[in-house]
């Protein structure tokens, strides 16, 4: 029986997958940008370099006033960017998804079938193991 777990990155692509790892950099470096000048002002408070009587005006000439229509704009155009974005990454993978039968799961974690599909439908359950990991029992509560 194949393996429960299943992790398709490997199968995208190599130039996909290195578009998306530069694309999600590039996101990473902008967010850090965008906070640079609250570091800014936070490292010369906490270095000292800024008086105590100057410290005011180290945080306002550090930290700059965003117009309206420029935060407007960043409002409006972000979530359509990240729509447009999500919309891009649209591989389809080669082989198809196995879904599992409740007794296929049983058979795999070699439990009885019929406390597994109890346990489908509860609210809480204990799983009981051995030593080695390995499930002993299943128990519903709920």
């Amino acid at each position: 029986m194949e393996t429960l777990i299943i992790n398709k990155r490997h199968e995208l692509p190599r130039a996909k997958r290195l578009f998306w790892d530069f694309i999600t950099l590039l996101l990473w470096l902008g967010w850090i940008y965008l906070w640079k000048p609250l570091i800014i002002v936070f490292y010369k408070i906490l270095t000292l370099k800024a008086n105590p009587d100057e410290i005011s005006d180290v945080i306002l000439n550090n930290i700059g006033v965003i117009p309206f229509h420029k935060a407007l704009f960043m409002l409006i155009a972000t979530p359509i960017v990240l729509f447009i974005l999500s919309r891009l990454n649209r591989h389809m993978s080669s082989s198809k998804h196995v879904q599992y039968q409740p007794d296929e799961y049983a058979e795999y974690f070699q439990v009885n079938k019929t406390q597994l599909e109890a346990c489908v439908n509860s609210q809480l359950v204990t799983v009981h193991h051995d030593e080695h990991g390995h499930i002993t029992s299943l128990e519903t509560k709920i």
